[in-house]
């Protein structure tokens, strides 16, 4: 089997109902839950998974990335992702979200995580 979808049973195995109706397509994914979701999955390791889901999904977001880049060839300014406290603090919120639906041993893990 190969790393992909070995990485994406595991994610799906450890994931709610919720983001995995949106992952397997049962669902509209919108952007914020496309970057919630990339950021969990690479944020837990799974690499070959986020490279999947970035190139399955990223299409269905045309108009927003356009958007963005709009914005920046204007001089508007979009910010450096992952370096404010604000976004710092949302994803620490996302992962604190996610481990809802895990046992104690992953959110131990995912703790450890954190902390490498």
């Amino acid at each position: 089997m190969e790393q992909a979808k070995i990485e994406q049973l595991a994610f799906l195995y450890l994931c709610s109902e919720y983001d995995k109706r949106l992952l397997l397509k049962k669902e509209k994914m919108q952007l914020a839950d496309f970057d919630r979701l990339t950021y969990l999955i690479y944020h837990l390791g799974f690499k070959e998974y986020h490279i999947k889901v970035w190139m399955e999904f990223t299409g269905d977001f045309k108009k927003e990335w356009e958007c963005l880049n709009a914005l920046r060839e204007t001089g508007g300014s979009v910010g450096n992702i992952g370096s404010t406290k604000s976004e710092i603090r949302l994803h620490e919120i996302w992962i604190q979200d996610f481990c809802k639906n895990v046992s104690t041993e992953v959110r131990r893990w995912i703790q450890d995580l954190d902390y490498k």
